[in-house]
């Protein structure tokens, strides 16, 4: 279904609702609800304009990042600990993540916590989800992304360039080459679309 159909059914459905509430309970007097509202109504509930553009990034960003995803063992110790890097300087650079997040619109927020709460359903022994769960992951955080301001993510990343030591960049290279190259470029464009 389309954008536009999607919004005329839920349109008429704002209409039909306004009318059936009247049937039941008269509206205060000389007061009732104009035409106008319900598409007002409509329109709180639309997606933005870029919502596609994001999705489609997604499965693109998740179709070319799943072969490294798969290749990482995400039973291990390593992801546990940073490296060299103190706790206090990590729980510093979490401040901005945890302050964009309260910036996110609620409902991509509330999309996003129930993709990751199915995709640790279909988590296997390695600790990787299915394709599809992951995609929808990365849809819903380009959503959660793109609902707020630039400068949070902008923020966010300042805050881990300096924290994610060298060590831990090379280390992913070195184990995961090509896969991890590839998966960062998938990355930078999944970022261009999310940002406009």
């Amino acid at each position: 279904m389309t954008k536009a159909s999607k919004m005329l059914v839920v349109g008429a459905a704002a209409v039909a609702l306004c009318k059936l509430s009247q049937n039941f309970v008269p509206a205060p007097a000389g007061r009732s609800v104009p035409l106008g509202a319900a598409g007002a109504v409509a329109m709180l509930g639309a997606a933005p304009a870029y919502a596609d553009k994001i999705d489609d990034a997604a499965k693109k960003l998740s179709v070319e990042s799943y072969d490294f995803l798969k290749k990482i063992d995400w039973n291990s110790d390593i992801y546990a600990d940073l490296p060299g890097v103190p706790h206090p300087v990590i729980l510093d650079a979490i401040k901005p993540v945890l302050a964009m997040g309260a910036a996110m619109d609620g409902a991509a927020l509330k999309k996003g916590v129930m993709a990751h709460v199915k995709a640790i359903g279909s988590v296997d022994g390695k600790g990787v989800t299915s394709l599809e769960d992951y995609t929808a992951i990365n849809a819903a955080i380009g959503h959660m992304v793109a609902s707020v301001p630039a400068y949070k993510a902008l923020d966010v990343y300042g805050a881990f360039a300096t924290t994610f030591p060298k060590e831990g960049q090379d280390y992913l290279v070195s184990q995961y080459g090509p896969e991890a190259e590839k998966a960062y470029k998938a990355f930078l464009e999944f970022k261009d679309v999310v940002k406009r």
